[in-house]
């Protein structure tokens, strides 16, 4: 059994934490910020949360104030279970290890068997695609090096931790988080700095991160999926791709309820294979019809050779899916229409979510909203401050 400390955790945390906070130290950005953390299931006994407060408290020590609810505690869905604020460079690394503590403590034993029948379908289901395990926070830090050699084994082709890499003789990977985004953000506001923080935080990975690593903008923070990667493009020449990962909250920018000025329409050979595609075409979160989007626009601003990372729920259906437009997308135009795929849906845990929600502005002595969209501060009454 993992017990995850000061002197490990690193090992099981996600690669682009370790490298956001290298980044923001570099940079001399640590604003104070308030996490929220949920999930998306009715509880009718918590587990894990004490656990995960304790190796916070471990990591962190008195830098950090944790407001939380404990175990054996009712909860509903989507209500915040524990809330964090501090300096982020002593927050950023740690949502890995508290999230996969309360996730394995919700979830409970795992099947290892169906895992790997799980992996064997999307690994098939995705041709020829990169396959990267990504799902270190959804299951107990003692699970995750037995996934990942399980996903290398069925064919996988890499893992976004160190301990789970070992399985490929590598490092993790994993470019930048959310929370380098809008760790930025929040700098940039304070300073009166104008321009996009997604560019901003990508020249920065750039800047600081060893060149071997590919760089990898992650777009959809504030729901500009399109924009924020043509900006990014434009200002970063070494962008070697993109991952989609648009929450649940939100529909694509491009998409139907989101269209953009001078935007494609929808090709009618796509709209005919919409049932095949099914509940995957359209709708909030990554689906088909906003990759589609995306890749039309970055083709049409000459930035095809882009290459597209989706990630989100892939499942073998939902790969079914993706596959059946990527087919006809190579058969239209030429190309692929996304060339690798993120996953950590090779079980069906309790997940639950982190997300930073305000920043402290030392400017204006309060504090101000700011989120990734869609996932704005909720209320909570429940929460007790744990020493």
């Amino acid at each position: 059994m993992v017990k995850l400390t000061r002197t490990n955790y690193k090992e099981y945390t996600d690669k682009y934490f370790l490298r956001g906070k290298h980044i923001l130290g570099e940079e001399g950005i640590n604003p104070i910020v308030r996490y929220q953390v949920f999930a998306r299931k009715d509880i009718s006994s918590l587990k894990g949360i004490d656990e995960a407060v304790a190796f916070i408290r471990d990591v962190a020590g008195d830098k950090v104030k944790i407001y939380s609810l404990k175990d054996g505690d009712s909860y509903s869905s989507c209500e915040p279970i524990m809330k964090l604020e501090g300096r982020v460079q002593d927050l950023i690394e740690l949502e890995t290890g508290y999230l996969g503590i309360i996730s394995g403590a919700l979830t409970g034993p795992i099947d290892l068997g169906e895992v790997r029948k799980t992996a064997r379908d999307i690994r098939q289901a995705a041709g020829s695609k990169k396959v990267f395990y990504m799902g270190a926070r959804h299951f107990s830090p003692s699970l995750d090096e037995k996934i990942a050699k399980t996903c290398y084994e069925e064919g996988f082709d890499g893992a976004s931790t160190d301990i789970g890499a070992k399985a490929w003789g590598a490092e993790g990977m994993g470019t930048e988080p959310h929370a380098l985004i809008i760790s930025y953000t929040a700098h940039m506001m304070e300073k009166g700095i104008t321009g996009s923080p997604t560019a901003e935080a990508t020249r920065g990975f750039d800047k600081h991160i060893d060149k071997k690593v590919p760089r990898i903008v992650l777009p959809d923070t504030f729901n500009q999926e399109i924009y924020d990667t043509i900006d990014t493009a434009l200002a970063v020449p070494s962008l070697k791709g993109v991952r989609i990962d648009t929450c649940g909250e939100n529909w694509m920018q491009g998409t139907s309820p989101l269209p953009m000025e001078g935007s494609f329409p929808i090709d009618e050979d796509l709209l005919k294979i919409k049932d095949k595609i099914g509940r995957h075409f359209e709708g909030k979160g990554v689906k088909v019809e906003g990759v589609w989007a995306l890749r039309r626009q970055l083709d049409t601003w000459g930035l095809g050779k882009l290459e597209l990372t989706v990630s989100s729920g892939f499942n073998e259906e939902k790969t079914q899916a993706f596959m059946i437009a990527d087919e006809l997308y190579q058969a239209k135009y030429g190309k692929p229409l996304f060339n690798n795929i993120g996953t950590g849906s090779v079980a069906n845990p309790i997940m639950t979510t982190s997300d930073i929600v305000a920043y402290y502005s030392e400017k204006q002595n309060k504090w101000v909203e700011l989120s990734k969209e869609g996932r704005e501060e909720r209320p909570s009454t429940r929460l007790v401050e744990r020493k």
